[in-house]
């Protein structure tokens, strides 16, 4: 647990990224896999779309693909009137065209199964 703690933070109740300049570009690669196998979607032809509703990780996830070079578009979508949450929500969106330059880069289950 404490290694975990190194890297992601809880309080109240929302859970935070702790990114660090010193993180190398395979840890970079693994931590955005598991971004992907949790909270992604991999489409082979649309492309992969990550959603949070915290804007403080969607900043740090975004910049993470920034370091490594990999070009997203991103957009903030308001709850629907039937959401369980009501908060927006935090789209990352990586071209189906990077995520198959790099697909060998991301250890990511979903991306082995469906890219």
């Amino acid at each position: 647990m404490a290694y975990i703690k190194s890297y992601v933070t809880y309080e109240e109740g929302e859970k935070t990224l702790l990114q660090s300049e010193t993180w190398s570009d395979n840890f970079r690669f693994g931590f955005i896999a598991g971004i992907i196998d949790s909270d992604g979607h991999v489409h082979p032809h649309l492309g992969t779309e990550i959603k949070t509703v915290s804007r403080k990780n969607f900043e740090r996830v975004s910049s993470i693909f920034e370091k490594l070079g990999i070009s997203t578009n991103t957009r903030i979508r308001e709850a629907s009137a039937d959401s369980f949450s009501k908060k927006p929500r935090y789209i990352i969106y990586i071209p189906s065209s990077q995520m198959k330059r790099i697909k060998g880069s991301i250890p990511s289950t979903k991306i082995a199964r469906y890219l």
